[in-house]
This record gives C-alpha cells, structure tokens and sequence, in this order.
C-alpha cells in the first residue's frame, strides 16, 4: 500500500507504515521539507507553502491521485489538510469536517457546550482591544488566550486584568515566539494579532489536569485508558513534566474516561485515536478541555506499552494505511507512568546518559534525545514541552510514581549556558 503522509518535525507516522511494510510519500510545509531532504530519507518529499493553502493542496490532489492508497498524518496542524485531501480523493479516513471540530478550539468546544459536554465558555475575537469586552462576557478578568489552532499549550497565556492585558499587548501580542527550525513556520507561534481571530476563554482554577487516550472502531471505543499529570502542563511548562496512568475501573479514572467518551462522541469520532485533556477544577466541577484526534504525546504512548501492552506505532502502521486494527490491552499489575525534565534556553554542555537515568530506582526504561552543544527551550529538543528525554516509572500506587517523577528527572543532571 501506498500512503501520502503529512508530517512535521518528527517521522513517526512513516517509521511506523514502513516497519509495516508499506510505501510512503511524505508531504511537508516547504521550510521543513528541506529539512527532512536534508536528512536523506528513503522516500519522496513533496511541499506545500503552508497546511492551509487549499489551492496547492488541491494541485498535490491532482499530482498523487491513482498513485496512493492513503492519506495519514499525526500533526495537529495538518488534519484540515488531509481530511481536504481524503475529500478530494474520495479516500477513507477522516474528512474535512470532523477535522474541524477536532482541531479549531471554538468549533469544538461550541459542538460540545452544544451536546452537553461541561466546557470553560469561550468568545472569537479578532484583536487583543476585543478582549475586555470579551472578558465581561466570561464572567470578568482572569482569562485565557490561545490561538485557534494551536497544540501543546503554545501561545497559551492567562492575562490576570487589565493592566495585565496592556503589558502583554506590548510584550506578547506583537512577538513571534521562539522555535526550533522544524516549529517556525507554524502559524501557532506567530503573533496573535497576526493570527486574524484567536480564542478568549474563561479561567479555570484547576485543582488537577488529567489525561485519556483512546482507541476507536466503528464508532466504539476499544479502550479509554486514563491518566492524571503531575501538574497541569500549562502551569508546569519549564520544569519536570509528566503523568501516571489510572486504573479505568475506579472513581477518579472512571470520571475521566467517561466525560472524555462523551467529548469524542459528541465529535464524531468513528475510527481512529482520540486524546482528551479534563480538569477537575478547586470547585470539584469535572470538565473537559481539549481532545485531540491523535494518540497521546509525550511518553503516554510507551507507558500505555508497558502498563498494558498497547504498542501505538505498530498500531499506527495499519491504521494510517486504513487497515483494520486489532488490540486487546492487557494490564500488567502496579502504577506506570512516566515523566521529562525541561531543558532551559541556552547551549547544553552537560547532560547524563540513558544507564544513568536508569539507574534512579522505579525507573524501567528512559530516553536521552538532547545532547551536547544543543540547545534548550521549549522546542529546542523536539519533545513536548522541550523535554531532554522520558523516563518511564512503575510503583506500587499513582501516589508513589508522583512521588517518583523529580527525584528521576534531577537524575538527567542538566547544564546550559546562555
């Protein structure tokens, strides 16, 4: 089989369908195709200007209709651009449509306030002078900001009030944020006031930030396995990220997966992965924040592996190619999580090895990606939340694996300098 993938700053959607034996053909915005043709890789590269440039989409339509049997992709930012594709195609997958309500932030939480899914209200405005008319609307300051389309917490800011929102006007609505090469030109990090609409949403004091991932078929879902974040990850970005996963059967897991189904239903969802963010607010209101169309990121994937023998890449490899996909998770005794340590801006110059990290007790598998003479920041490594490498945990209890998540990441012993 021949698949059309549409990709960003990591190959794990063509690793992934070629392990499986299938043949790709990768497509990326022009300034990371360059990059990635830097890299050598063993299959075509086409371009496109941008994900949202539909008359070059429609022409790469034209150039690889009858020559591919797919279209996949697991960057956020590209699933308007293959639904549009599978439309013009007439390919199966998701469609434009359920692309939408997945990816814009106020389409989605408009179609799940509208279902009866508990959501933070929100408003669309256009420029940040909007936002105090807005506010008012919301109940009154504090508020939150974040770009229509954007993923990881990026551009997300709190403003407290308005001579909060007047500093960040100068200092943060104007300003393209930093990114690594394979980020620049994603239109999540330019100014919001570039952006043309951005969304203004009601604060939410969040006692705890949780976690569901899911798998679909038929418009069932084969299992809703849910977790809890060490911190939730729009305050914890810049330190030591990370999550345990819940057993599903009891209350605060069952809590989870149930509002996340109910989100992904009220979606559309038929067939594929499906990745919610709930919070449990200090009022003990459940509510759900974003769910993604998209297997969980950061070490979600391998803790799922370990804790109930869920392997989502090779999964992976027979969805994107629209083969059907058997999995049957089976738990293995204990609490499995996982969790990084941010890298700090600037050049690293010392970083511990992978057996190093391994050796923290309750660690059962780690990572290293960040290496000497690379840099830091919150794209720096490539990794969620510009995270150095994962180390995976097991313990008795969520409790202990929480407990667990600083004393491991302080093993990666990170040094920078400006």
């Amino acid at each position: 089989m021949r698949v059309l993938v549409l990709s960003n700053h990591t190959a794990v959607m063509e690793q992934a369908l070629m392990a499986a034996g299938h043949e790709v053909v990768v497509c990326l915005s022009k300034p990371n195709a360059a990059l990635r043709a830097a890299q050598n890789p063993p299959y075509p590269i086409r371009s496109v200007t941008h994900w949202t440039d539909f008359t070059e989409l429609a022409a790469l339509a034209q150039e690889v209709r009858g020559r591919i049997d797919a279209v996949a992709t697991l960057w956020e930012g590209a699933m308007v651009a293959a639904g549009f594709l599978r439309d013009l195609l007439n390919l199966p997958g998701q469609a434009t449509a359920e692309a939408v309500r997945f990816t814009d932030k106020a389409v989605m939480k408009s179609v799940l306030h509208a279902a009866g899914v508990p959501v933070a209200a929100h408003r669309v405005v256009h420029e940040a002078a909007e936002i105090p008319a807005a506010a008012a609307e919301l109940g009154g300051f504090p508020v939150v900001v974040k770009p229509l389309t954007g993923f990881g917490s990026t551009n997300t800011h709190v403003i407290r009030d308005r001579l909060d929102l007047e500093r960040m006007r100068a200092e943060i609505f104007t300003r393209r944020l930093d990114a690594s090469a394979f980020f620049r030109a994603e239109p999540a990090f330019q100014p919001l006031d570039d952006q043309g609409g951005f969304v203004v949403e009601q604060f939410v004091r969040i006692r705890n930030e949780y976690h569901c991932d899911a798998f679909w078929s038929g418009g069932d879902s084969i299992y809703q396995i849910p977790g809890r974040y060490n911190v939730p990850p729009l305050r914890g970005m810049g330190g030591t990220l990370g999550s345990v996963l819940l057993d599903p059967a009891a209350p605060e897991g069952m809590a989870v997966a149930d509002l996340a189904e109910q989100a992904a239903r009220a979606l559309g969802i038929h067939e594929g992965f499906t990745h919610a963010e709930i919070y449990l607010d200090t009022e003990g209101r459940w509510l759900l924040g974003e769910i993604a169309a998209r297997p969980g990121g950061g070490g979600i994937q391998h803790a799922l592996l370990h804790a109930y023998h869920v392997n989502v890449p090779e999964m992976l490899g027979r969805f994107g190619a629209g083969e059907p996909v058997r999995v049957e998770p089976r738990p293995e005794p204990g609490a499995w999580g996982w969790a990084g340590p941010y890298v700090p801006p600037g050049r690293v110059v010392h970083i511990a090895s992978r057996d190093e990290v391994l050796a923290q007790p309750g660690v059962v598998d780690a990572s290293v990606v960040t290496q000497v003479g690379g840099e830091g920041g919150l794209t720096g490594s490539g990794q969620w939340g510009g995270l150095a490498g994962y180390a995976w945990l097991h313990g008795d209890t969520p409790q202990e694996v929480l407990a667990l998540m600083d004393l491991v990441t302080e093993r990666y012993e990170i040094e920078v300098e400006a």
